[in-house]
């Protein structure tokens, strides 16, 4: 159970951050670890991570329904806690993003976008990003339907006009569509 509540943590942390790549470690100075910690902070990433732990807890009533419902909010504050020092233990997920963010930012890159998130816009872009996102695809996915047909026609006439270009092209049945004859 845990085992798959730690999978999709991992799969979460990868989409919060949506810039990491695999990171070469490498030394970071205590300014530019504040620099990184700071951003990592700002964007939401402890919040966005409890989050995920209170709407997983699903998966743990699914694997051990032997828990009551009334100890349910205590397993969650005790999973929350867990994965709160996993995050912040030394080699946990806090300095594995480091080299990451540290590799795709300057330190004053990383000061801007802080400010950003700390600003009133950029909490509310933390906030409400995840939602914006998942109505923007349903909206994105409801247009790409609608368009099928029109997909579709696209294709086919692509398709005639190659097959006219080269019944065209070839000489054998240039000639023959030159003398009115198939």
């Amino acid at each position: 159970m845990l085992k798959k509540i730690c999978a999709g943590f991992a799969a979460l942390c990868l989409s919060v951050v949506v810039f990491a790549s695999v990171a070469q470690a490498e030394e970071l100075s205590p300014a530019k670890r504040q620099e990184v910690l700071r951003l990592i902070e700002a964007m939401g990433g402890k919040d966005l991570i409890m989050q995920f732990v209170r709407q997983n807890m699903g998966l743990v009533k699914k694997f051990r329904p032997d828990i009551p419902a009334d100890k349910m909010p205590a397993v969650e504050r005790d999973i929350s806690a867990l994965v709160s020092e996993k995050i912040a233990a030394p080699g946990g997920l806090a300095d594995q993003l480091l080299p990451v963010f540290a590799k795709h930012f300057s330190p004053q890159e990383m000061r801007e976008l802080a400010a950003f998130y700390e600003s009133p816009v950029g909490r509310k872009a933390v906030a409400i990003m995840p939602s914006a996102m998942r109505e923007s695809k349903d909206v994105a996915q409801r247009m790409a339907i609608g368009m099928i047909p029109q997909l579709n026609q696209r294709v086919n006439e692509t398709l005639q006009r190659e097959a006219q270009r080269r019944e065209a092209q070839s000489p054998v049945q240039g000639a023959a569509v030159g003398s009115g004859q198939l």
